[in-house]
C-alpha cells in the first residue's frame, strides 16, 4: 500500500503536456512540511502517458544518472515550483481544501532546492467533490 500523506495547504494545479503531442494530465503543486508535493489529480479519461511524473522525468533526462532519485526529485520540483512563482491564466488555485496524497515516490535532496528539502511525488485527491469537478474542468479548457 501506497504511503498517505494529508494537508490542507494551498495548492497550485494547471493542464500539463505529460507526452506529446497530446497526453495531458493536471498537474498539481503544495508543500507538506519541508517538503514539496508534485503530483498529478486523476480526471477521468486521462491518458496513461499522463500516470506517472516519475516516468515523464525520465523521459526528459539522461538514462543512467548517478543519482536517478536526486535528478528526476529536482526536475520535477521545479516543474511543480514554477507555478507557484507565476501561476498559470487557465490554472486553479485551492486554499484550504482538505487532500490526500498516495506517494509514489519521494526524493530527499542533497541540497535543498526552492525551499524544499525534497519532493514527494504521486496522486493527489481532494475530499470535495466541487473541487474534483473543477480540476476536470483544466483539461477541458
Amino acid at each position: 500500500m501506497a504511503r498517505r500523506i494529508t494537508g490542507a495547504d494551498r495548492v497550485i494545479m494547471a493542464r500539463f503536456t505529460a507526452q506529446w503531442p497530446d497526453a495531458r494530465c493536471v498537474l498539481a503543486y503544495t508543500r507538506h512540511e519541508s517538503t514539496a508535493v508534485v503530483a498529478t489529480v486523476p480526471v477521468p479519461g486521462t491518458s496513461p502517458a499522463a500516470a506517472s511524473l516519475w516516468e515523464l522525468a525520465g523521459r526528459h533526462l539522461t538514462a543512467g544518472s548517478a543519482n536517478e532519485t536526486e535528478v528526476y526529485g529536482r526536475w520535477l520540483l521545479g516543474a511543480g515550483w514554477s507555478m507557484s512563482v507565476m501561476p498559470p491564466s487557465d490554472g486553479l488555485v485551492v486554499h484550504g481544501e482538505p487532500w490526500t496524497l498516495d506517494v509514489a515516490r519521494s526524493a530527499a535532496l542533497k541540497e535543498p532546492a526552492y525551499g524544499s528539502d525534497g519532493v514527494h511525488v504521486g496522486r493527489l485527491t481532494f475530499a470535495s467533490s466541487e473541487v474534483m469537478e473543477r480540476v476536470e474542468g483544466l483539461l477541458l479548457g
